[in-house]
């Protein structure tokens, strides 16, 4: 709710001066003078309509110096992040995810990606795959729909079999570098082991950390079917955090608390900024100024 004050209230003093004045600084009535007669007043009937026109533009004209202000709650910015997924397509995505073997890890993490990508409505998303080499395969966008939608139609072992994992974090700095977002955030997803790229896992630490991107590692299958160490070291040294996933729902949960995690800071209250009044009062001053006028005017007493 707006809250209104008054930037100059010692203004107000003013009007009790007038009070003051009024009650103690009264005229003398005006009085016709004629040789040898007793004096003759001549007392103005001055109508209510005049009394009230004039301490309603005193109290207008002061209220306006006194500059009331309401204090207007900015509106609610969201801070838009900045998210690039990382996904491992490499030939070993293609086994079953969990011991029930239901689906394959790649067409699980296509769905799950693809719905958690639409649930980011503020952000720019983009989304980088990696075999033994990492291409873009939509760059950052607010077109979440179509980014969805490419997630979707991605084909097993499209970049190969080896796991260019480095390569596709370095990628992923360098699309972000120039991006305005508050937060950038890269989510990482593989079930293997880095065995391509050119890139090694220092330079890909160093872009990251220099980029402040943070980097939330995903580890999808079985205990050993990936690199568990690594995936920590890169959580760590970004300031993300490592999440395994052996199961559809796991995967789920896991893409659910990165949501929540970034959704705290996705919200900021702007400042509030003052709106002034004093036009609004000073409007009514004036016309009843006049209107003040005109009826001393009409009864002849100005």
């Amino acid at each position: 709710m707006d809250s209104m004050s008054f930037e100059y209230p010692l203004v107000w003093v003013i009007l009790l001066l007038f009070i003051a004045c009024s009650l103690w600084c009264q005229s003398k009535p005006r009085t016709l003078y004629i040789p040898h007669l007793l004096a003759m007043p001549l007392h103005v009937k001055r109508s209510k309509l005049s009394f009230i026109t004039k301490w309603l533009s005193i109290v207008m004209f002061i209220l306006a110096l006194s500059s009331p202000i309401t204090h207007v709650p900015g509106h609610t910015s969201k801070l838009s992040h900045a998210v690039m997924l990382l996904m491992d397509v490499s030939e070993s995505m293609s086994r079953g995810l969990g011991v029930m073997n239901a689906r394959s890890k790649f067409d699980t993490s296509k769905e799950i990606a693809a719905s958690f990508i639409k649930q980011r409505e503020n952000d720019n998303v983009g989304v980088i795959v990696f075999g033994e080499f990492a291409y873009v395969a939509t760059p950052l966008t607010f077109d979440h729909d179509s980014a969805a939608t490419i997630i979707q139609n991605l084909n097993e072992g499209i970049a190969g079999k080896r796991t260019a994992m480095y390569d596709a974090l370095f990628l992923a700095t360098r699309l972000l570098q120039k991006n305005s977002a508050k937060e950038k955030v890269a989510i990482l997803l593989t079930d293997g082991f880095n065995t391509a790229g050119q890139i090694s896992l220092e330079a890909a630490l160093r872009a990251v950390e220099s980029e402040k991107i943070k980097v939330y590692a995903i580890g999808i299958g079985r205990s050993g079917e990936y690199d568990e160490a690594i995936l920590q070291l890169i959580a760590h040294k970004s300031g993300g955090a490592f999440f395994k996933a052996n199961s559809e729902q796991m995967l789920v949960d896991v893409y659910q608390k990165i949501d929540l995690m970034e959704k705290s800071l996705q919200r900021a209250q702007s400042p509030t900024h003052a709106k002034y009044l004093y036009m609004y009062p000073l409007f009514v001053g004036l016309l009843a100024l006049f209107g003040y006028v005109g009826l001393r005017l009409k009864e002849g007493s100005l």
